[in-house]
């Protein structure tokens, strides 16, 4: 576990006796990855110590709506980077560069006024996914802050130094405020793991509708093949779309249109459409998805034939791709041949593999360190230094 700092507060609301905790959240906008990861959290969180959340991103007020059963309020506020995009599969390094060169280092008049924020607000930590600005507001606002990652943004640049050497500098100071968080732990599968933190199993959100109950709300029939395609929140070129329509024995789910609508066995939705993933993966047979790390989790969890769309040179993907290797079935297959639409004639072969459920996850552990975190402040004794959090007894 990572070594203990700081965490008294200096000020902010006093919680009423029987009220369950606030924290403050501050969650990356990159994708729709780490708004699903920090939700499994926060919602595992509410379950065990009735916390709310003062919850700063970027990331759109519904799908924390879907995801989360009330108890946030959502600030709207630019918390993070993470990279610029073209596309779902494409990043824009120079743009990625010239938006961090904006935002570091982090203005001390935007970090003293959100930590005004946390405190007014009554919160008692902070969760971070993976945002480094959450963990300065922290320290800031004198509480403890927990980080939660499968990577970090420095790590990630990394990758880039010879294309983007300033990438690689600016990703260097966002991993020295990574490295003052109060707690961090990894979530499987971890791009470098580090022994010295605690690792927990994959985080993911939970569905709440049994498989039948989920392919009624999406208007698909109990028996026909249901295959979901995916580029977890970002628009990709579907101009393969007609040759779905051409299979009309198998309804195809299709995220990242430019709208949305429903014909025949093709049901396209936008990305402002509202919609719970967990329930949809319940619902399906098959998914084909761009490889990240809230598609992983979620596809783990139910165990769909996965065929998954992958980005050479993109650092994340050799964790991402071993962990999907070893725990689903499927087939990998590049940025290209997906837009092309090669995967298309597939899709029998790969309804016909085995469902391979896994049943945990890790949101229960980080939910009982975030609120022994709590606990921990409350008692005015920080964790123990380079020590674990031990797990709690409430349920």
């Amino acid at each position: 576990m990572h070594r203990s700092r700081g965490g008294r507060n200096r000020g902010g609301a006093r919680r009423v006796s029987g009220e369950g905790p606030k924290v403050a959240a501050f969650v990356s906008p990159h994708g729709f990855g780490h708004a699903a990861r920090s939700s499994a959290v926060m919602l595992e969180a509410q379950r065990q110590g009735g916390a709310t959340f003062e919850l700063f991103t970027t990331a759109p007020r519904w799908f924390f709506e879907e995801s989360l059963t009330g108890g946030f309020r959502h600030v709207e506020v630019d918390v993070d980077v993470g990279f610029r995009q073209r596309s779902a599969l494409h990043v824009d390094l120079s743009a990625t560069v010239a938006a961090l060169e904006r935002a570091l280092p982090f203005s001390k008049s935007v970090v003293a006024r959100l930590a005004r924020q946390v405190g007014d607000a009554g919160c008692e930590a902070v969760l971070c996914d993976i945002a480094p600005l959450g963990i300065a507001v922290a320290e800031a606002a004198g509480l403890p802050s927990l980080l939660v990652e499968n990577f970090t943004w420095g790590w990630l640049y990394e990758g880039y130094r010879e294309e983007a050497p300033r990438l690689a500098e600016l990703g260097a100071e966002l991993d020295a405020w990574a490295a003052r968080a109060t707690v961090r732990i990894q979530a499987t599968p971890a791009c470098a793991p580090d022994p010295s933190l605690e690792s927990v199993e994959p985080i993911g959100r939970p569905p709440r509708l049994e498989r039948a109950d989920a392919r009624r709300a999406l208007g698909v029939a109990e028996k026909a093949p249901l295959v979901v395609v995916t580029m977890g929140g970002h628009a990709e070129d579907l101009s393969f779309l007609p040759r779905l329509r051409e299979m009309a024995g198998t309804h195809f789910l299709v995220t990242g249109a430019a709208r949305s609508s429903s014909a025949a066995n093709v049901h396209l939705y936008d990305n402002a459409t509202p919609l719970y993933m967990p329930d949809v993966l319940r619902a399906a047979d098959a998914l084909v998805a761009k490889l990240g790390y809230g598609t992983v989790a979620e596809v783990w969890r139910e165990g769909l034939p996965f065929a998954h769309v992958t980005r050479p040179g993109f650092r994340e993907m050799v964790s991402l791709e071993a962990f999907v290797d070893g725990a689903s079935s499927g087939f990998r297959m590049t940025g290209r041949e997906f837009v092309d639409g090669d995967w298309i004639d597939r899709i029998p072969e790969l309804v016909a593999m085995p469902r391979r459920p896994h049943f945990g996850g890790g949101a229960r552990r980080a939910a009982e360190i975030l609120l022994a975190l709590v606990r921990s402040r409350e008692s005015g004794e920080g964790p123990r230094q380079g020590g674990a959090i031990s797990p709690s007894t409430d349920r």
